[in-house]
């Protein structure tokens, strides 16, 4: 029972004890300064990671840029030896029929060429520099270097050239001893990593 009476006592002069006002504000005081620290230390954390945030996306774009242009690059140099080596075919195919004076054969092979995808036009040049055959029938017996330059009717082995988004691929029809003529397929390649 004493100690029922020393609890009590103890409480009643607890509830009987009367803190001055100063130290029930500097308790307030302190109350709100660590709350204010807390939500500072907060702010600042979430601060830095927003930071690192932005540093990590602005990296990852910058390393997808750098992988999508070797890419590009790579898919670029493929196509190319690929269409290099279809304009050597093709050379061969042009060459025989030129030399029997086919052209009615190389106007089919060219009917053909021009329904692959994205390809615009293919004409040959004959050794004059005059379009012989064309897809497109209104270049026919016109000058072919108003179209592609005359540096390009003068190349001497099969190559892609690309010019304003436009692809030429130059393939020269050599004779025994000389140049027949120059066949030029245009095409709009489309952006095989667009999307990505």
């Amino acid at each position: 029972m004493s100690d029922d009476a020393g609890k009590a006592t103890f409480m009643s002069k607890l509830t009987r004890t009367r803190l001055p006002l100063w130290v029930s504000l500097a308790l307030l005081a302190l109350l709100l300064l660590v709350f204010a620290w807390q939500r500072s230390a907060a702010n600042r954390a979430e601060a830095l990671l927003e930071q690192d945030r932005t540093a990590m996306a602005a990296q990852f774009q910058k390393e997808r840029t750098a992988l999508f242009a070797e890419l590009r690059t790579r898919f670029n140099a493929e196509n190319d030896e690929a269409r290099r080596q279809f304009g050597l075919a093709l050379a061969w195919a042009v060459r025989g029929e030129m030399i029997r004076s086919n052209l009615d054969q190389v106007d089919q092979f060219f009917t053909e060429i021009v329904k692959l995808p994205n390809t615009e036009r293919v004409l040959l040049a004959g050794a004059d520099g005059k379009v012989l055959v064309s897809t497109d029938r209104r270049h026919l017996g016109i000058d072919a270097s108003t179209l592609v330059g005359a540096d390009t009717l003068a190349l001497a082995e099969t190559e892609v050239r690309r010019e304003d988004g436009v692809q030429l691929l130059v393939v020269p029809i050599m004779g025994l001893n000389t140049r027949m003529g120059t066949v030029i397929v245009t095409n709009r390649p489309a952006d095989t990593l667009a999307g990505l």
